[in-house]
């Protein structure tokens, strides 16, 4: 969603805010990987229907033409029953991409075993969500007093 923000923004600095309504549509009707889905399928229960590819769907227009109603609304059911399966599907593939993930991340962390006596920095949680280039992220340097068997520390600066 940022991506898309960014670049509308940097490609019309002076009327973005006419951009932005066009960006959340463009967010809503993508499809995305982790859930397998689009947001507005999962809310909806139904893929996005562009004007161009308008047809007859609207009890109004149906009426109108003598349509068969009994139909229409069977079929919107059925939708509608379609829709929790699909939640459920996006919610398996979610679970399934996130397990992979941790277990790429875990292949992949070294682990360390820290004894009483080593010295260690501490990261500085405050710098999670917003990159400070000449700040440091690290508090310390820390003396490990205690290690208890979970692998947690008692330090003294």
């Amino acid at each position: 969603m940022e991506g898309i923000i960014t670049k509308t923004v940097a490609m019309n600095r002076k009327n973005w805010e006419e951009k932005l309504k066009d960006a959340l549509w463009v967010y809503r009707i993508t499809w995305k990987n982790t859930t397998g889905f689009t947001p507005y399928q999962l809310v909806y229960g139904k893929e996005v229907m562009l004007p161009i590819e308008f047809q007859i769907h609207t009890f109004k227009m149906a009426a109108d033409l003598e349509i068969d109603l009994n139909e229409a609304q069977q079929e919107r059911i059925q939708q509608l029953n379609q829709l929790d399966e699909m939640r459920q599907q996006a919610e398996e593939t979610t679970l399934l991409m996130q397990k992979q993930r941790k277990q790429w991340h875990d292949a992949h962390i070294k682990n360390k075993q820290f004894k009483e006596g080593d010295w260690a920095l501490l990261f500085d949680s405050k710098f999670r969500d917003h990159k400070a280039k000449f700040t440091t992220h690290w508090m310390g340097p820390y003396e490990i007093v205690k290690v208890y068997e979970n692998g947690s520390v008692t330090y003294y600066h």
